[in-house]
């Protein structure tokens, strides 16, 4: 996490979760927080829908953090959206405003508008989410609401292949 150190996301491929994990600060092991969190609607797939057949239907790929270290996005492959959602957190004022995390809670679930999201990058500026698709064989870009974290479609382009999608500012060059 940008913002927390001590936290990370893992993105549970073959169950279609993701699992909120953070070091702790005394012997730097890592440790789940909770239970993994579905990125799939718990109806979904019914069993008379092909995905049903592959892995019933749950297969995660990419996984991130908002800049702001607030939201997780989380792609799945068979559903073809992306999950948002809210870092929930106390600050303990008795442990120097330590953060301690509580869970994930869901903001939105959101198509992708390709078929197989296979990569997810956020801008630096946390403005635009980026999605590349193996199947549609192109990259859909997302607006990121800054307040709520929530996203809104804004274009795609075709590119062949589309497996990964990284941002490279150009005063990096």
């Amino acid at each position: 996490n940008p913002r927390h150190n001590h936290l990370a996301i893992v993105s549970l491929e073959m169950t279609g979760e993701v699992w909120l994990i953070r070091k702790r600060s005394h012997d730097g092991c890592l440790e789940g927080l909770g239970s993994p969190v579905s990125i799939l609607p718990s109806d979904w797939p019914s069993s008379d829908m092909t995905e049903s057949q592959f892995n019933l239907g749950r297969w995660a790929s990419d996984a991130l953090w908002s800049e702001d270290g607030k939201y997780v996005y989380a792609a799945a492959r068979l559903h073809d959206s992306i999950s948002v959602f809210e870092l929930k957190y106390r600050v303990e004022k008795y442990r120097d405003d330590a953060v301690v995390a509580e869970g994930l809670e869901l903001v939105q679930r959101i198509p992708t508008q390709g078929q197989t999201p296979r990569c997810l990058c956020m801008s630096d500026c946390g403005q635009f989410l980026l999605v590349a698709h193996q199947h549609s064989h192109d990259v859909s870009s997302f607006e990121r609401n800054e307040v709520n974290g929530t996203l809104s479609f804004v274009d795609r382009i075709t590119l062949p292949n589309a497996a990964c999608v990284k941002l490279i500012r150009a005063d990096k060059l």
